[in-house]
C-alpha cells in the first residue's frame, strides 16, 4: 500500500472513531464525545485532562464538562490541579466548607492562568460549602501559603525555632532554595514531630496538624528549588506524581481522581507526571489531551531584555501544521471531536493505523508564557499510540477572560 493510500486509511479510521463534542442547542448524531470519553475512562483511578494550550476560553470549559460528567459517573471525589500545593488548600476550604471568597482563593493558586472567569465558573459549579469534592494542588513550586502557615505557627508555639530558618523560608516563598533550605525545612519538620505534645498544648491539635501538612509541602518545594535546572523537570514530575498518589490514597481504595494539568505533564513519557502515574497505576491511569485548531489565547510574553510582561496579552495562532495530531483529527472530523486512541491498540486495527499511532508526530504545546524560543504556535514531538489515551480538538478557540 502506498503512502497516499495509508494516509487515506488513517483518515477514514479517525473519522469512524472520533466522537463529536456537542455544543449548546446542538444534538450531534451518535454519542456525544464527553459521554464517550467518560465511558472509555471507566475503571481508571486517575483521569488526567491536559490542555495543550493555556489561556483559552473553550478548553477550560471542556474540562468543566468532562469533570461534571466524570463526577456524575461515580467514584470521583477529588480534583487535583497543577497549582500550588499549599495555595490550593484555601480553594479546598472554600469548596468544602464555604470559607473565603472564590476570587481570593484563585489568586493563591500561583499563576494567572488559574485566575480566570472560566475557572471561577468551574468553582461556582462545585457548590461551595457542600463538601462534595476535595480539591488538591500538586505543584511544589510557589509555597508562599505554606511559609505563612508554618511561620505563624512557629511564632506562636515555638518562637525560638523561627529565627534560624526564617531567611530560608522567605527564599522558598519566592521560589529560591538550595541545600541549606532543605536542611532548614528538615529542622522545622523534626521540631514539629519531636515537640508534638508541647506544640499542641500551646496552640491546638488542628493548628499543629495543619502546620505539619504545610511543612510537608515545604519539603517538596525545597527539594525542587535545590535541584539543578537540567534535572528540575524530571524531579518536578516525580514530586507531582507523589502528590497525586497521596491524594488518591487518602480517599480510600475505591477513590477516583481527576487531574487537571498541562498536556506536557500528563503525557506518558520518561520522567513526566503521567509517566510516573502509568508506572504506578498501569491502566488505572488515563490521559486525555485537549488541544486547539486555530484562534486566540492569553499568555505572558517574555522579552529578551525586560523579562515577561506583568499581565497576559492576547495571542493569535494559525491552523496546526501538517503532520500534527490536531491536523489529522480536524481533517477527519468536520467538528470538535474526541478520539479514544486506545482503539488503535485493538488486534483488528488496520496496519496503516497501527503504524501511524506508533510513529513520531507533533502536537501543540503552549504554556502561560510565550517567547521567541517558545512561540504561541509551538509544537512538540509526540507518539500518539504510546503517550496518550485520548485526544480532543476544539476547531476554533478564543482568548480566556483573565480576572
Amino acid at each position: 500500500m502506498n503512502r497516499a493510500a495509508d494516509a487515506g486509511e488513517v483518515t477514514r479510521w479517525l473519522a469512524e472513531h472520533a466522537r463529536p463534542l456537542a455544543v449548546p442547542d446542538d444534538e450531534p448524531a451518535g454519542e456525544d464525545g464527553v459521554d464517550a470519553w467518560v465511558r472509555a475512562a471507566r475503571g481508571a483511578r486517575v483521569v488526567a485532562l491536559g490542555p495543550a494550550v493555556v489561556g483559552t476560553r473553550e478548553l477550560p470549559q471542556l474540562v468543566t464538562r468532562l469533570l461534571d460528567a466524570l463526577v456524575a459517573d461515580g467514584g470521583v471525589h477529588t480534583l487535583a490541579l497543577q497549582a500550588s500545593e499549599s495555595g490550593t488548600t484555601l480553594l479546598d476550604d472554600h469548596v468544602r466548607d464555604g470559607t473565603g471568597s472564590a476570587g481570593d482563593t484563585l489568586e493563591a493558586l500561583g499563576s494567572w492562568s488559574w485566575n480566570t472567569r472560566e475557572v471561577l465558573d468551574l468553582v461556582a459549579g462545585l457548590a461551595p460549602g457542600s463538601g462534595s469534592l476535595r480539591v488538591v494542588g500538586v505543584e511544589p513550586r510557589r509555597p508562599a501559603t505554606a511559609v505563612r502557615v508554618v511561620g505563624r505557627f512557629l511564632r506562636t508555639a515555638a518562637p525560638d525555632a523561627l529565627p534560624p530558618v526564617a531567611d530560608a523560608l522567605a527564599d522558598l516563598a519566592l521560589g529560591y532554595g538550595d541545600d541549606a533550605a532543605r536542611a532548614a525545612v528538615a529542622r522545622v519538620r523534626e521540631r514539629l514531630d519531636v515537640d508534638d505534645p508541647a506544640l499542641v498544648a500551646a496552640t491546638s491539635a488542628a493548628r499543629h496538624a495543619e502546620a505539619v501538612r504545610q511543612a510537608g509541602y515545604l519539603a517538596r518545594a525545597a527539594e525542587l528549588a535545590a535541584t539543578p535546572p537540567g534535572a528540575a523537570g524530571a524531579v518536578a514530575g516525580r514530586l507531582m506524581a507523589q502528590a497525586v498518589v497521596e491524594a488518591l490514597e487518602a480517599g480510600g481504595p475505591d477513590e477516583r481522581l481527576v487531574l487537571w494539568a498541562h498536556a506536557d505533564h500528563v503525557v506518558v513519557r520518561d520522567d513526566t507526571l503521567g509517566g510516573h502515574l502509568r508506572e504506578r497505576l498501569g491502566d488505572g491511569y488515563r490521559a486525555l489531551v485537549l488541544s486547539a485548531g486555530a484562534g486566540g489565547t492569553q499568555a505572558l510574553r517574555r522579552r529578551s531584555v525586560f523579562g515577561p510582561t506583568r499581565t497576559p496579552r492576547r495571542q493569535r495562532f494559525a491552523a496546526p501544521p501538517a503532520g500534527s495530531l490536531e491536523a489529522a483529527l480536524l481533517a477527519a472530523s468536520p467538528r470538535d471531536a474526541v478520539l479514544d486512541l486506545r482503539a488503535a491498540r485493538a488486534p483488528a486495527t488496520p496496519a496503516a493505523v497501527t503504524a501511524w499511532a506508533g510513529a513520531p508526530a507533533t502536537r501543540r504545546s503552549v504554556g502561560d508564557e510565550v517567547s521567541p524560543r517558545s512561540p504561541v504556535g509551538a509544537v512538540v514531538p509526540c507518539v500518539p499510540g504510546t503517550e496518550l489515551d485520548g485526544f480532543a480538538v476544539v476547531r476554533t478557540v478564543h482568548p480566556g477572560w483573565v480576572r
